[in-house]
């Protein structure tokens, strides 16, 4: 794709001429590639009508319901893959989502309390528990064994020993209950619980990754690069799943398809190049590429679709060729002669009129250019046909052209004959 800006002016030469008045001519030859002018056995073009295809077109729609609250698009506009073409009211998705992740992070907390295990304040807390319990059973023992002599002697009733037994059992109980306390805390948490609170952390986590992809298809997205070419819909509207919000177009390389009967398709091959010429685009020339011949012919007419790739130009932002467009395409195909070609990267495009510098050579690799208007043929094999404006032996320059103007003096390595 080429993005330009036009330029106004009586026609290519009087523009070059203009440029040539500035040349400094002491600043010394320029050095350029050149190639002869040749002639080649080859066939001698035929046109045929096509009309110009954007590349890819989709017709854009709404993956979920909604009411729609932007359409920041008009027909005629360019937008960006994934620019934002339409919005659609996601109020209560906000406030779910924002639910959602309050609940997220509360279940990871208690997943990490849960593997970071118990802290030490709580290990020792459980430790402090069962030394006090031991120094109560120390105490139980050694009252419980004091009042079995007092009984002995009868100093000591029946019920204050047997309460002294009972105590004894109860702080017994209590101290294995401390000790069993003391182990899980030393422990932490089980294996099974941890997983279960990292499995309940999962599960919000793909409640929010839900909740996150319809806010996201809450925002209709452009799916490539291209141009808007027709709204289906207006802000306010109520979407349905699967309602269509515009059309988008992409031209920044477009194709065309002319339709090539059976007795010409033959000679056709992919890769070929092939000049073009639109009715819109008249003032300036067209080279493109055949990327597939359709082997399926029409059975009313017996033609076989051939598509043929072409990189668009963007002159201010608006593409020079549109879809819809017609198109001629001259295809090798015809009767095989003798024709004057030259390197298609002699010419020089996108002027009122196809051109070629000429190099009136001085010596063997210097000389002067001069721009020659060439009304061109078909394209094959890297070449472009002369038809017209041109002598086969003349030489021409093939890189280093883009920066040439009248009269400049050039050097170049002799061209083979």
């Amino acid at each position: 794709m080429e993005r330009t800006a036009r330029v106004s002016g009586s026609g290519t030469l009087a523009l070059f001429a203009c440029f040539s008045a500035t040349f400094v001519f002491g600043q010394g030859p320029v050095p350029v590639v050149a190639a002869r002018a040749s002639t080649m056995q080859t066939a001698s073009g035929q046109p045929f009508v096509g009309t110009v295809l954007p590349a890819r077109t989709s017709d854009v729609g709404s993956a979920v319901d909604g009411r729609l609250v932007e359409l920041p698009i008009v027909d005629g506009q360019y937008v960006e893959e994934n620019q934002p073409i339409a919005q659609l009211l996601r109020g209560l998705l906000e406030i779910e989502r924002a639910g959602a992740e309050a609940e997220l992070d509360r279940r990871r907390q208690v997943l990490g309390e849960l593997q970071a295990g118990s802290r030490p304040e709580e290990i020792d807390q459980a430790r402090a528990l069962v030394a006090g319990f031991e120094a109560r059973l120390a105490y139980a023992k050694s009252r419980l064994t004091r009042l079995g002599r007092l009984a002995e002697r009868g100093t000591s009733t029946v019920d204050e020993l047997q309460d002294a037994q009972t105590e004894l059992q109860a702080i017994e109980a209590q101290l294995r209950g401390s000790r069993a306390a003391l182990a899980l805390v030393e422990a932490g948490p089980r294996k099974e619980q941890v997983a279960q609170a990292a499995a309940a952390a999962a599960v919000q986590e793909a409640e929010v990754d839900r909740i996150d992809d319809q806010l996201a298809k809450h925002t209709i997205r452009a799916p490539f690069s291209g141009w808007v070419v027709e709204r289906f819909t207006e802000k306010g509207q109520w979407l349905a799943r699967g309602g269509l919000v515009a059309r988008i177009a992409e031209l920044d390389t477009v194709e065309i398809e002319a339709e090539v009967p059976e007795s010409s398709i033959a000679s056709l091959r992919e890769g070929a190049d092939v000049r073009l010429e639109f009715d819109a685009a008249a003032d300036q020339a067209w080279i493109g590429t055949v990327s597939r011949v359709v082997p399926q012919a029409d059975l009313l007419s017996r033609s076989f679709p051939v598509r043929i790739r072409l990189e668009n130009r963007v002159v201010d932002g608006v593409p020079a060729i549109k879809g819809g467009m017609l198109a001629r395409a001259w295809l090798p195909v015809g009767s095989a002669g003798m024709v004057t070609v030259v390197p298609k990267d002699a010419l020089v495009l996108g002027g009122p009129r196809p051109l070629v510098f000429c190099i009136d050579a001085t010596d063997a690799t210097h000389g002067t250019v001069r721009p020659v208007e060439v009304s061109l043929g078909a394209a094959v094999e890297g070449h472009v046909a002369i038809r017209a404006g041109l002598e086969p032996g003349a030489i021409v320059v093939t890189r280093g052209n883009e920066r040439l103007r009248p009269g400049m003096q050039v050097t170049f390595a002799p061209p083979a004959e």
